[in-house]
This record gives C-alpha cells, structure tokens and sequence, in this order.
C-alpha cells in the first residue's frame, strides 16, 4: 500500500485536474444549446353551451353534463347532468341553472324504480321524498337546495313509521322521535344543530 503525504496529495490532483479540465469542457460544447421557447397562450374558449360525456371501457356512456361557457372563457353548470347504470338506465337526473342547483333532481335504483324525487326552487323550501326499493315512502320533508329543512318523517319499508323530527340548515335540531318496527315509541332525544343534548 503506497501512502501520499498531503503535499504529495495536492500536487497529484492539481496534476489531475489540469489534464480532466479540456475534456470537461470539449463535453459541454457537445451539448446543445438551450434556449427559452414561449408558450403560446391557451386560445379562448368560445362563450356558448357545451357537454361532457364520460363512457367506460366498453363504451357505454356513464355520465352526461352540460355546460356554459361564459364571456371569461368559465365553464358554468348549465343544463341536465345524468348518470347511468352499466346497463344504460338512469342512476341519477340533476338541473342547473347558471351554476345555481334548480329544476329536477331524481335518483334511480338499477331496476328503475324512483330512490328521490325533489323539485328545486332557488331560495324556497320544496319537498323532497325518498322511496324504498318496494316503492314504500322512506322520507320526506322539505328542503331548500337540497339542503333539508323543518319537519321530517322517516319510515320502515313496512310503511310503519320510524323517525319523525326537524331539520335546521340540514342538521337535527329540537325533539325527535324514533320508533320500533312494530310501531311502538322506542324513545324521545333533543338535538341541536346535528348534536344530541338530551333524551
């Protein structure tokens, strides 16, 4: 083993660089130049409507929405928006107005049967109701944006009912009631804004 004191050490690398120098730089100038490229802007979508599609791997559409383009070049909700079922029958019906939730709004069970139906009014309280899968009613109430709203009941698929309370800003809030299947009163709670205080 052959030992190089610290002189020894620098003269052989100031050897050694001064011979690697040339050939680092004969590398760079193989490079090839760069240059700063602009990018041209995007081009302005034109204002008027529009619709998306999505399909799934076979092809069958999955999804549908349609839209506005506004003088900005924003795309706004606008229309329809449908999902579908993998055999191609309505999952979900959503209307827009100018980005704002309006019209009618219905979800599907895949046999087709009606799961929800409300009619959305901007800034008013409307009903909402869902349906069991055997048609029964589930819930309803009121809603505003689909938000719900005031006195709801619930029931079993039975058609008994089974809870039966209010709503504030979409959350339960004052004295409810909730019942067994058979119809008798199980118990009675308080809530405010979506928390239980008391029973």
């Amino acid at each position: 083993m052959v030992f190089m004191d610290r002189d020894t050490f620098g003269t052989a690398g100031r050897w050694a660089m001064a011979l690697l120098a040339p050939l680092a730089l004969a590398a760079c100038a193989l490079l090839p130049p760069t240059t700063a490229v602009a990018m041209a802007p995007s081009p302005k979508r034109p204002e008027g409507p529009g619709e998306r599609i999505s399909r799934n791997s076979g092809g069958q559409i999955t999804s549908s929405a349609e839209y506005w383009i506004d003088a900005e070049g924003n795309e706004i909700r606008h229309g329809v928006e449908a999902q579908f079922w993998p055999d191609g029958s309505p999952k979900a019906h959503r209307e827009f107005n100018q980005g704002t939730p309006s019209g009618r709004w219905k979800t599907f069970y895949q046999d087709g049967t009606l799961r929800s139906d409300h009619e959305l009014q901007p800034g008013q309280a409307t009903p909402m109701v869902y349906f069991h899968p055997n048609g029964q009613d589930a819930a309803k109430g009121l809603a505003v944006a689909g938000q719900r709203t005031g006195d709801w009941s619930y029931w079993f698929a039975s058609g008994v009912l089974a809870e039966e309370g209010g709503y504030l800003k979409g959350r339960r809030h004052g004295p409810w009631r909730f019942y067994l299947k058979d119809g008798k009163l199980k118990e009675e709670a308080l809530y405010e804004s979506g928390k239980r205080v008391a029973r």
